[in-house]
């Protein structure tokens, strides 16, 4: 039954907003990547790309969109969902509803055609009326595909043929308390992290609960870390000081966590009472940057190593780039990204040694944001596509698109192969940018 004290009422209605979007190493003597799709620059195996920072690395990108617009490659219909897409090879495999089910797909990446559909589990709806259906993105990682639904329901799935190889709930696993649909208006937002042997996820918990790692070949519960309660970002795997490290961000803090074991090796407090953290950490030249709306603003973090100890030390800490469910992007010392959620939003650049604003500007409103060549794909959240240059002296536009998605485009694009990908709430749009 749905809560109707005054707080409750109170948390609804101020985060009545688009937050539906928010939507490998092999364990053992040494922390070597295990498997080439999940860090190559050649693939987009998961959320936000191979290091889950928005950039791609590939190269001859169509960077002026005036001189030559780029073509639609092809449009199919999805219907509901927020899922970005992972794209490895000619296939890319996304989430959507489907009837009153919530499904996996793959599609062909030349035009768009279904391969298969694995159904997954009853479709999910948030009382907010924001939309039905998966928010999370899949990973893949070795020939199989991780898909998280919004009711904490885990699948591990064959990426050639969408044949189920197992599944778990990570809230009945973790014997974390599921507060989805009563607290968590949106669902599990956070795409699954593959590390080494490991799938690591965030159901939130009360005693070495809040991140969960499973065993990729049976989906049994290898560790849990931290008391945090649930947010909806994405977990990272970074290096610091030669200490790998994941970096989940929940709805109270920044954890660091040792992967081989689960201990917890650094804490660092930021949130707002709403527990909505949605963006995704970004590890950049040697700083941590995370950041949350609502009030509670971002910091920049040195992560210091000395033996077995980590320490996570702020360099700077401000309000002015406060990110609601899009993630900044970090370039040659700047960060650029979407401040504001309630009121006026703004696209603003800051320097990411100091914290300091260089320069901002409202046209773009709420958007995600894709980084290639020294340029920025824009979306915002009404299907306007713009490609700006990468500039910390001006917000310099280089080109639009009109007409490719429309409204509730909260799904993080994607880009392989000069491919670029446009995901709203109806269709999945492949827009060619070839050089």
């Amino acid at each position: 039954m749905e809560r109707t004290n005054a707080s409750h009422v109170t948390r609804r209605a101020f985060l009545g907003q688009s937050l539906a979007a928010m939507s490998g190493i092999t364990l053992g003597a040494s922390l070597a990547a295990a498997d080439p799709s999940a860090n190559d620059p050649a693939s987009w195996a998961q959320f936000l790309g191979p290091r889950r920072d928005g950039i791609s690395l590939e190269k001859g990108l169509n960077t002026d969109w005036q001189k030559r617009k780029p073509k639609l490659a092809w449009k199919a219909p999805l219907g509901n969902g927020f899922s970005s897409v992972a794209v490895v090879g000619d296939r890319l495999y996304t989430m959507t509803k489907r009837g009153e089910r919530d499904i996996a797909v793959c599609l062909n990446t030349s035009d768009g055609k279904e391969v298969w559909a694995t159904e997954g589990v009853p479709s999910y709806r948030d009382k907010q009326g924001q939309g039905a259906g998966p928010r999370a993105t899949p990973t893949v990682h070795n020939g199989k595909v991780f898909c998280l639904f919004a009711m904490g329901d885990l699948f591990c799935i064959n990426a050639a043929d969408g044949k189920e190889v197992w599944k778990t709930n990570i809230f009945e696993a973790s014997g974390a308390k599921n507060r989805v649909g009563d607290f968590y208006y949106w669902g599990v937002s956070g795409s699954p992290l593959i590390e080494g042997d490991f799938v690591i996820v965030q159901p939130g918990g009360n005693k070495d609960n809040s991140v969960v790692a499973f065993r990729t070949d049976n989906g049994k519960m290898a560790w849990g870390a931290g008391d945090d309660p649930m947010g909806y970002s994405s977990a990272v795997v970074i290096t610091a000081g030669n200490r790998r490290q994941v970096v989940s961000f929940t709805g109270q803090s920044a954890l660091g966590i040792d992967p081989l074991k689960g201990t917890l090796l650094w804490r660092y407090a930021l949130g707002n009472k709403y527990e909505c953290n949605c963006a995704t950490p970004l590890w950049a030249e040697d700083t941590l940057f995370i950041s949350s709306a609502y009030g509670t603003g971002c910091a920049a973090l040195q992560l210091s190593v000395d033996g077995d100890k980590v320490t996570a030390k702020e360099k700077w800490r401000n309000k002015d780039l406060m990110n609601q469910f899009t993630t900044s992007v970090i370039l040659k010392g700047h960060l650029y990204g979407c401040h504001g959620d309630l009121g006026a939003v703004f696209l603003r650049c800051l320097d990411l040694a100091t914290g300091k604003i260089l320069w901002e500007d409202r046209g773009p409103g709420k958007c995600s944001l894709l980084a290639y060549e020294d340029h920025m794909v824009l979306v915002n959240e009404r299907g306007k596509v713009r490609l700006i240059e990468a500039n910390p002296k001006a917000y310099t536009v280089k080109g639009e698109l009109d007409d490719v998605v429309t409204y509730k485009t909260w799904a993080a694009p994607a880009l392989l192969n000069k491919r670029l990908y446009l995901r709203d709430d109806k269709v999945l749009a492949c827009v060619d940018l070839a050089g």
